[in-house]
């Protein structure tokens, strides 16, 4: 079976990670970004140099239309034999900080668009572009916050819980053509505004007093992929 993985924003941080290590067993990477070309190329040269396959794609997503083209450049990749799969992982996020007595129209929408409208399309094009000749699989990147609410990143929080809503939805949508999936990671790598004692310090919060680690995000996205019958 030919598997492609076509991962949203991962140039940089958990998403690369995934790329990288996917790359390992045999995955084809389809790896699309934005404004990190520079750590796309530098995930690219690392994949390739360790004998993994990947391509990337650039593209700003603003509409409908440029997530029916990156699905479609994507597909390409597949070639024209059966029993192949293609799993989109909806990595890529905005993130700023907020709270509820404070938060702007502008950074609303911001997250609102690349938390939730962006996946919602992909999800879409990628269901309507399935064919006979291949499984397709979807896992969207929630965050554990959900989970274990408090009140910062107002507006962030708010467009993961609209992610959450899509994962449930849309799986009962696009079933039994697509199956969807999330991942709800803790804090899995530190912000650049934290240091590493203040990382250690807030991944201790943990009632194992451990955080998550990013293996353990990749292993879960690796079984949700090789599961997919």
């Amino acid at each position: 079976m030919k598997n492609i993985v076509l991962i949203t924003g991962g140039g940089k941080r958990l998403g690369s990670l995934i790329a990288k290590e996917l790359s390992k067993e045999s995955f084809h990477i389809v790896l699309h970004y934005n404004k990190s070309e520079k750590q796309a190329l530098e995930t690219k040269d690392e994949i390739i140099k360790n004998g993994g396959k990947i391509d990337l794609i650039r593209k700003e997503i603003t509409s409908e239309n440029d997530a029916m083209d990156l699905i479609g450049e994507s597909i390409n990749f597949l070639e024209d034999i059966e029993n192949q799969q293609f799993t989109l992982i909806n990595n890529a996020s905005a993130f700023k900080y907020d709270q509820g007595h404070d938060f702007t129209e502008n950074i609303l929408d911001e997250h609102i668009h690349a938390n939730f409208k962006i996946p919602a399309l992909l999800v879409k094009s990628l269901n309507k572009q399935l064919n006979e000749k291949f499984n397709g699989n979807v896992i969207n990147m929630l965050d554990a916050k959900l989970f274990g609410l408090n009140p910062d990143h107002y507006t962030y929080t708010l467009s993961k819980f609209a992610l959450l809503g899509l994962t449930k939805v849309a799986s009962l949508s696009y079933a039994p053509k697509l199956r969807v999936n999330g991942i709800a990671p803790g804090f899995t790598l530190p912000n650049p505004e934290h240091g590493a004692e203040d990382f250690k310090r807030i991944q201790k919060l943990n009632p194992l007093l451990i955080g998550p680690n990013p293996n353990d995000v990749i292993n879960a996205v690796k079984f949700l992929i090789k599961t997919l019958s």
